[in-house]
């Protein structure tokens, strides 16, 4: 069961709660040592160790995900951030976990009202959510319900998760096309052990197969008619600003508060190290007397101290636009996929001076920053974290150049 919190949420659901967004961020900073002690089990057997995800639970980060309608918190987009960013310091598997599963519960909290009451008025406890929308599988209508057919790769935090959103493409009466998410309880599909990567190690992002899968007709959620975050007309479960918030810029923001944890956890430990080791063949007995080193470090802190503040720039962005009830414009949305390229641009540049510093003996297994560093890199390549492809985008914008290359619900 998760611990309460001290103190309780507004009553009137307009703001959010911030009270308990700074107990949550302390609770992610206490947590840190237990990460760091846990981190090769996620390498080693390709999830988060049984203790570190009872953890997460107990500090009630899964009612971060959920709406204060369904007893959740009513934190804002920057404090989920702050969470993933903390936990990242220690061991970037488990922030990237924190995030996905949590970035899927919250997109589940903006379906159809039969929808949120299927998944968040089921338990007591605060559903957790894995999801992958691509590539889709396939979804048969019956009576009743749906078929659903597939599979899933890349499913992080799946052998954590009680639900699987998964996207799905199916044949109208009609004979037209459409697609959504469509949800399925754990024991509906099985997981393949399919992870074996560099990075990320610990995050678990397997496959799910589902076979012949019943769902009833409340568990799909119809994006190709009502969009993500598109609330129709006598919805009954709406009104937080959460379900306000842009769709791609809040889990671009959330994934770059990761990544910007993960490089922040190697600064730490380079500063660390500079002070207990020396730079061998030369008269420094330690490291961070050389002039050369602390300007190295300089330029390094103050990239990812650039980085940090763009990404916390687009959280404040997405939690104005929902405190205001309003949506982001096109070009408000292409200005934070470029600003959001940049801040992966500036992490790579910082992670790679620092490693510079931190020298051969970081890339040894026993040394928690070669984690750090492989995470890092393989979060900064994700399909919706690439450089090149945000500042496209924004260029497009810029010139006026429409159609976009992305759906506007991805940018």
């Amino acid at each position: 069961m998760a611990t309460q919190l001290k103190t309780a949420p507004a009553p009137d659901f307009e703001g959010y709660n911030i009270a308990a967004e700074k107990e949550m961020v302390g609770r992610a900073r206490e947590l840190q040592p237990l990460l760091l002690q846990h981190a090769s089990y996620g390498d080693e057997h390709g999830v988060l160790h049984p203790d570190v995800f009872d953890a997460l639970t107990d500090a009630g980060f899964w009612a971060m995900a959920a709406p204060r309608r369904w007893g959740g918190l009513g934190t804002s987009s920057r404090a989920m951030s702050l969470v993933g960013y903390e936990l990242a310091k220690a061991d970037p598997s488990v922030g990237w976990v924190y995030t996905v599963l949590h970035g899927t519960t919250w997109v589940a909290s903006l379906g159809p009202d039969a929808l949120q009451e299927a998944i968040f008025g089921s338990g007591s406890e605060h559903p957790v959510i894995c999801g992958i929308a691509n590539p889709p599988g396939t979804m048969e209508e019956v009576e009743g319900g749906y078929v659903v057919n597939g599979r899933w790769p890349y499913a992080s935090g799946s052998a954590h998760a009680s639900w699987a959103q998964l996207g799905v493409g199916y044949t109208k009466p009609d004979g037209s096309p459409g697609g959504g998410f469509a949800y399925l309880r754990r024991e509906q599909y099985t997981i393949e052990n399919t992870w074996h990567m560099l990075g990320m190690k610990g995050t678990g992002s397997n496959t799910i197969v589902a076979k012949d899968a019943f769902i009833p007709r409340e568990q799909f959620y119809n994006v190709a008619e009502l969009g993500i975050g598109g609330h129709e007309e006598g919805k009954r479960h709406v009104g937080e600003p959460s379900d306000y918030w842009p769709f791609m810029p809040f889990l671009r923001a959330t994934a770059h508060a990761v990544v910007a944890g993960a490089a922040a956890g190697i600064m730490d430990r380079v500063m660390d190290a500079s002070h207990k080791r020396p730079i061998v063949y030369t008269s420094y007995k330690r490291q961070s007397d050389s002039v050369m080193m602390q300007g190295e470090l300089g330029k390094a802190a103050a990239k990812i101290s650039a980085a940090e503040a763009l990404t916390f720039k687009n959280c404040d962005l997405i939690d104005a636009a929902g405190l205001a009830r309003e949506h982001l414009t096109p070009q408000q949305r292409a200005l934070s996929k470029g600003e959001g390229s940049l801040a992966v641009s500036l992490l790579n540049e910082a992670i790679e001076e620092l490693m510079f510093l931190a020298g051969s003996s970081a890339f040894a297994d026993s040394n928690p920053i070669q984690r750090n560093y492989r995470d890092a890199s393989f979060a900064m390549r994700h399909v919706a974290n690439l450089p090149y492809v945000g500042y496209e985008i924004l260029g497009k914008s810029l010139l006026g150049i429409e159609p976009n290359i992305s759906l506007p619900d991805f940018i």
